[in-house]
């Protein structure tokens, strides 16, 4: 089986020269809405005839001066690629210095002016680095596979708090990350916040309107640590955990910064029914963050591996959850625009990661996960889940590496009853499955072919994940009528539910089915979050909803908005409607 280390999205030479701590010097400048500063790589290499350090750059960075081994060199630039950003080489050295500024196309930064968050009071900086946008904040050689440890000093303004993934040195605006991690995890808040402690290791922070909320949704944290814990047979390995409640434009449900999660304000439901969000970050902390994958190649080595994780640990029912993952991801790859991107291990060549992104890794990978778990068993799975991350601890791993590793420590002859290939490189569906107790999948099926009939009484004894399902059910009718909408939501409440994602597929079938009133409430929810798990599907259902102005409105709200949207929501946005045949140009 072919699988190559090499990043694609980079044109650093890391394989060369590569960086094992760096050291950042930031000041905040919220009135220019610019990270000034330095950063200091202690650089080692693979040996003679290496010349050069070479460091991905992209979104206008400036490098004013550059130092090897104190002395100050000129920093050659290469030749800008559109996705990829521009490549920086200084003589190689043992300490590699970069003076230097964000520039205004920075994508990993997101300046909210005060109207843009929860108080309203002071401004809001937060960074989002995964996948490739970490060379906008940093000269970094921007690859997974590259992992060092780093430290931080911060210059803020007075109001402010600083947050990052690291280990905070008290009150002296100072961090650390003793731990080797990769560049995409490397976070910052820069906001008016305050903190509450739900455990001894977890706290939780957030705007102080926000932050008894948050802490109150969230409370259960630690015991989904304990959990993974206890799963994995691994303790764990980052001392604190802690996470962030960030304003609504945070384009993704939470991300797994390290020391300090980033959750979106939409899983603040009032009843913790949307926090398995947390148990997926929480599980981050053992895949991905201590065993990464190498390259963006074998996301699915985080993703698929923390989706197993999750349903240990968030007491979803696991068949049905798998039910559930198995349908959406038929209707991915039945609809996803580049079909060679959902392959298991897809061709990235020339690609954006972020455009490669789809629940492929996260339901592709945790299927063959669970597929290898059926054949073994659970208990010899789980002292291989151990192994495995005794093996890998701290290091970086690609889809060969597991499979050989699999191979020799738990499948053995079984291996032959395993289609490789299929599942790594060939695009489209689950290539092996299994049978799953279907038992909550029948009663929702049930309940949802027997629509307008209304399962009122059961609907509200149900988890959130039928609650769920069953809308899902019902958005696979060809269309509802109006009134039989109506009688649904007088008798579940749809309409009015705190509840994001029951709001959003609710959205979603009103446009569907024709019904005005949904345009209204879509326009609603887009204008109130940045979640690009419901923005992106909700705009795509404007522009094609058989309403009358429903595209107009849509493109309206998205030049009215654009600023309130991530840059990387920005661009999904835009790309997704553009290869839809709907132009959205500003």
């Amino acid at each position: 089986m072919a699988s190559s280390r090499r990043e694609a999205a980079t044109q650093s030479n890391y394989e060369e020269a590569w960086a094992t701590h760096a050291a950042l010097e930031w000041t905040i400048d919220f009135e220019k809405q610019q990270i000034r500063g330095r950063v200091r790589y202690v650089v080692e290499s693979s040996g003679v005839g290496v010349s050069e350090f070479v460091v991905d750059t992209n979104g206008g960075l400036r490098i004013h001066r550059a130092l090897v081994n104190g002395r100050v060199v000129s920093p050659k630039l290469g030749v800008p690629h559109p996705i990829f950003g521009t490549a920086v080489a200084v003589p190689v050295g043992s300490e590699v210095v970069f003076e230097y500024e964000t520039g205004t196309a920075c994508a990993a930064a997101q300046w909210l002016e005060p109207e843009q968050t929860a108080d309203g009071k002071f401004p809001y900086l937060f960074t989002q680095c995964q996948a490739i946008h970490c060379r906008s904040l940093i000269p970094i050689q921007d690859v997974p596979g590259v992992k060092l440890t780093w430290e931080a000093r911060v210059e803020k303004p007075a109001w402010a708090t600083v947050l990052m993934s690291g280990l905070e040195e008290k009150e002296t605006d100072s961090w650390r990350q003793p731990r080797r991690v990769s560049p995409y995890l490397i976070a910052i808040v820069c906001a008016r916040v305050e903190a509450r402690d739900v455990s001894p290791r977890c706290r939780v922070w957030a705007e102080p309107s926000v932050v008894e909320r948050a802490a109150s949704e969230f409370a259960d944290a630690e015991t989904y640590v304990e959990r993974a814990e206890e799963a994995t047979g691994v303790a764990y390995q980052w001392d604190r955990y802690d996470l962030v409640c960030l304003p609504p434009s945070f384009p993704y449900g939470g991300m797994e910064n390290v020391n300090l999660t980033f959750v979106t304000p939409t899983l603040l439901a009032g009843d913790k029914s949307l926090a398995n969000v947390v148990a997926h970050e929480v599980a981050h902390s053992w895949f991905g963050n201590l065993v990464t994958n190498a390259t963006w190649a074998h996301f699915w080595l985080n993703e698929g591996w923390t989706r197993w994780l999750e349903r240990q640990i968030s007491g979803v029912p696991v068949d049905f959850d798998i039910s559930r993952s198995r349908a959406a991801l038929t209707e991915c790859v039945e609809h996803f625009p580049r079909p060679e991107l959902t392959a298991l291990v897809p061709p990235l060549r020339g690609v954006d990661p972020d455009d490669a992104f789809s629940i492929v890794p996260y339901e592709k990978g945790s299927g063959l996960l669970h597929y290898i778990e059926h054949l073994v068993g659970k208990d010899r799975f789980r002292e291989f889940v151990r192994s495995y991350l005794g093996r890998f601890e701290d290091g970086v791993v690609t889809s060969e590496d597991f499979k050989n590793f699999a191979v020799e420590n738990l499948l053995g002859s079984s291996s032959e009853d395993i289609d490789w290939d299929a599942w790594f490189h060939a695009p489209g569906n689950l290539p092996q499955t299994y049978a799953l107790d279907t038992s909550l999948t029948v009663a929702v099926d049930e309940a949802a072919a027997a629509f307008p009939w209304v399962p009122a009484c059961s609907y509200f004894s149900w988890p959130t994940a039928l609650k769920l399902a069953y809308l899902e059910r019902l958005l696979l009718l060809e269309k509802c009528e109006k009134d039989d909408l109506q009688a649904l939501d007088a008798a579940l409440g749809l309409t009015a539910t705190p509840n994001a994602e029951i709001r959003f597929r609710w959205c979603r079938l009103l446009l569907s089915s024709g019904v005005d009133r949904g345009v209204d409430l879509a326009l609603d929810f887009v204008t109130s979050n940045g979640r690009m798990k419901f923005v992106r599907p909700l705009y795509k259902a404007l522009a094609a909803a058989p309403i009358p102005g429903a595209l107009a409105a849509a493109k309206k709200t998205f030049k009215d908005h654009y600023a309130f949207y991530h840059p990387i929501c920005r661009k999904m946005i835009t790309s997704d409607l553009l290869r839809g045949g709907y132009n959205l140009a500003l």
